[in-house]
């Protein structure tokens, strides 16, 4: 048992980095660095030259630098699955019994092979904008299936670390808010970076404050979300502090980094309106919007597990 809570955690921390690179991938223009696949330029290790090009490849398609930085992603992507199959084979091996573990450690596994299927098809539409949103919102959903498993397999492991906990009624409904609140949240940001790149294509003299406002109600859709999302967390952060109820440490911690990380990307998606939308910043804006779906899944465990004898 303790083995596979180690897998699934390791698991966890290599799909993030998973997350991250693949952000990297997209904010650098490397995300079309290979052209087709699963080779690069016809090859299975890129070219490092024009002369190992196929006479088929236009040689101004070549870049080096994108080439293998998207190749390295897909690598890791390779490595990151062979973890999560060894999560699972371990899940079933030990956890049998536990329909929670198992339920969701096998779903985050089928979900990766899709999601593997989808970063294929991502190359033979060259990017296609929903084509993205699918590919990013598949991987929150498969990090909210590790995070889930993993702290189920805790309990199974340490007994009823909730057991003393007694949480506010409005508690449940709150959470799920604040996870849909951030899934529509982060669809809507996807959409406004497929439409910043595409008004950039066709208008590349114009300031990117600019091209903003050319998005029309996307972007305050985004804004009136975000401060929704802010108001949800104060209120939940509120009744987990309530005297009348007790809250174990794990739910106390998971809000107060809620918390944190909300007041963070605010300041950054502002940060991206009036100093230009820098890739870097975008970079960790979609990051830490990954992270708040894995502490806001974790929460929701968290409150699930204190209903439990």
């Amino acid at each position: 048992m303790k083995r596979y809570f180690q897998f699934s955690v390791l698991s966890m921390v290599f799909t993030y980095l998973l997350i991250f690179v693949g952000g990297l991938v997209r904010v650098s223009g490397a995300g079309m660095g290979c052209p087709d696949w699963p080779k690069c330029f016809g090859r299975w290790i890129p070219p490092t030259s024009l002369s190992q090009l196929p006479d088929y490849i236009d040689p101004e398609k070549f870049n080096i630098v994108l080439a293998w930085v998207e190749y390295l992603n897909r690598l890791f992507g390779a490595l990151v699955g062979l973890i999560i199959l060894i999560t699972f084979i371990l899940g079933y091996l030990h956890f049998k019994s536990s329909k929670k573990v198992l339920f969701s450690i096998s779903g985050a596994f089928f979900l990766t092979l899709l999601e593997g299927w989808v970063g294929a098809k991502l190359v033979d539409t060259v990017l296609d904008p929903i084509t993205i949103t699918i590919h990013l919102l598949l991987a929150l959903v498969i990090i909210g299936l590790i995070i889930y498993s993993s702290i189920q397999a805790y309990f199974a492991i340490v007994g009823n670390f909730e057991k003393d906990s007694k949480y506010h009624p409005h508690a449940k409904n709150v959470i799920l808010g604040i996870l849909i609140c951030l899934f529509t949240e982060i669809i809507i940001g996807t959409e406004i970076r497929g439409g910043l790149d595409m008004s950039r294509k066709d208008n590349p003299l114009i300031e990117g404050i600019i091209l903003l406002k050319m998005l029309g109600p996307f972007k305050y859709m985004h804004t009136i979300l975000g401060f929704s999302l802010l108001g949800l967390t104060l209120y939940l952060r509120k009744i987990i502090y309530d005297n009348k109820f007790k809250s174990s440490p794990f739910m106390v911690n998971s809000v107060n980094f809620i918390m944190v990380l909300i007041f963070t990307q605010i300041l950054l998606g502002e940060a991206l309106v009036f100093f230009e939308v820098k890739p870097l910043m975008q970079l960790f804006h979609m990051w830490f919007s990954s992270l708040l779906i894995g502490l806001s899944v974790a929460t929701y465990t968290f409150w699930r597990i204190s209903l439990e004898p």
